[in-house]
């Protein structure tokens, strides 16, 4: 892939956790009016706070959207991924939640039983940033659906399920180099057991087969999950809930034996599980690491230092049980509002922004990239490079709280920094790990 494509790849997000507090401070000059919307007064200025981890809303964003709306200025902080939850449990404790903010499964579940996020349903009836749509009527339905059932699930029936809004239909495939692949005689795996003949080919060449770093060590579990349970959770999707289903059930725990199985054939590197994301994307440069299981916004470090020689592709990882596979995703990539903001209106007049066919089409790092709404056409230029990307979310996607590892943060924190790095090193037992997720489930749900 030459380096012209490779940079347009690094726009792509495709089909690419916390106590009490209060909103932000009143930042706005000359009387602190509304803003304007292009038109009124321009002399009076809001400033509302943007706290995400998503850097395809960026500098140019914000410029965009300043320019658009002379009356609101727009202080944008970005905080990786890894330390969201921790950067906004402060910013709760010290009454400076800002006035909209990214959010994600577990996270939002919490955020809203804890009263900090505005509720969206009567704002989602008006109409869209341009004014021409009704705006829940401007999102892919079953993307929309996605978010609601987090919520649904997470939180119980509620009068309504609207606090976020989907920013990105995001997917996850496997990234390699076709040249790596080439040299070895391997193609990308339409079946699991090629995939795993795969994984050997890279390890007895002298590759890491697989990335596995600490953010995403959850995702292969939950991979497996949405094959071995599916059948079980479709027919009931309940069963956790009414005891049908536990930890303890032989498909969950089968879930978790292909994983380790994974980790005890070294595919994975020995770092991996306290390995940051950058050591992953150094490792792949480097060609030390033969496949990464990734999510499109989080491509740009590899864009931009792959090798000349390096020539990237992607597939969608199959199925481990044999059911047509579906990706981690959806709309895992959720804004919301504080709830005390001071300025309501304001702050979702950005929002709608953020999830606009203005922001999608007019800024550069987001003009390729699914926006999960409807009739926007993505650029042709990347297809062949991106193909695993769309194949992964044309196989759908697995809930997000499926087996409900991902319900709250304290559930979700304890299995990816306790729970499952001691399963795999062999220091707790399979037996002991899912009667300690049990006992987790049941405490949090009691709660």
């Amino acid at each position: 892939m030459n380096k012209k494509a490779l940079t347009l790849a690094t726009s792509l997000a495709l089909v690419g956790t916390i106590v009490a507090g209060c909103g932000s401070d009143n930042n706005s000059t000359g009387g602190g009016g509304n803003a304007s919307t292009g038109g009124g007064d321009k002399n009076s200025t809001v400033t509302l706070r943007l706290l995400t981890t998503n850097p395809l809303v960026g500098e140019e964003s914000i410029e965009l959207f300043e320019e658009q709306n002379p009356g609101i200025k727009v202080n944008y902080e970005y905080v990786p991924t890894a330390d969201y939850s921790a950067k906004f449990a402060a910013l709760a404790a010290g009454g400076e939640i800002p006035d909209v903010f990214w959010t994600q499964s577990g996270f939002y579940t919490d955020q809203i039983k804890q009263g900090l996020v505005k509720d969206l349903s009567e704002e989602m009836k008006t109409k869209n940033y341009e004014g021409d749509q009704v705006w829940e009527e401007t999102f892919i339905p079953a993307l929309l659906d996605n978010a609601r059932n987090v919520v649904k699930k997470g939180l119980g029936e509620r009068d309504n399920y609207d606090y976020g809004v989907p920013f990105t239909m995001t997917t996850i495939a496997v990234m390699y180099d076709k040249t790596i692949f080439d040299q070895l005689g391997i193609a990308p795996p339409a079946t699991w057991d090629e995939f795993m003949a795969n994984n050997e080919t890279l390890k007895q060449a002298g590759y890491t087969a697989l990335s596995m770093h600490n953010n995403w060590i959850d995702w292969y579990p939950r991979l497996f999950w949405d094959q071995y349970t599916r059948d079980e959770l479709t027919s009931n999707p309940n069963a956790f809930e009414d005891g049908t289903m536990s930890f303890s059930s032989e498909s969950v725990k089968q879930g978790l034996v292909s994983f380790k199985e994974l980790w005890d054939k070294g595919y994975f590197p020995s770092n991996g599980i306290t390995a940051e994301l950058q050591a992953m994307q150094q490792m792949f440069v480097q060609r030390k690491l033969g496949q990464f299981l990734i999510a499109p916004d989080k491509l740009e470090y590899i864009i931009n230092n792959a090798p000349q020689d390096m020539s990237l592709a992607t597939f969608a990882l199959p199925g481990i049980a044999g059911l047509p596979s579906r990706s981690l995703g959806g709309s895992s990539n959720v804004f919301a509002v504080s709830e005390k903001t001071e300025h309501p209106e304001e702050a979702v007049r950005l929002l709608k922004f953020i999830t606009s066919k203005t922001h999608f089409s007019e800024v550069d790092a987001l003009k390729y990239s699914n926006a999960g709404l409807n009739n926007i056409e993505s650029e042709p230029e990347l297809e062949q490079f991106l193909s695993g990307f769309t194949n992964a979310a044309a196989g759908g996607f697995s809930p997000d709280i499926l087996v409900p590892t991902t319900i709250n943060t304290q559930i979700s924190t304890a299995f990816k920094t306790d729970l499952l790095p001691n399963y795999l090193f062999g220091k707790i037992s399979l037996d002991e790990i899912t009667e300690q997720l049990q006992k987790l489930y049941e405490e949090t749900t009691k709660n």
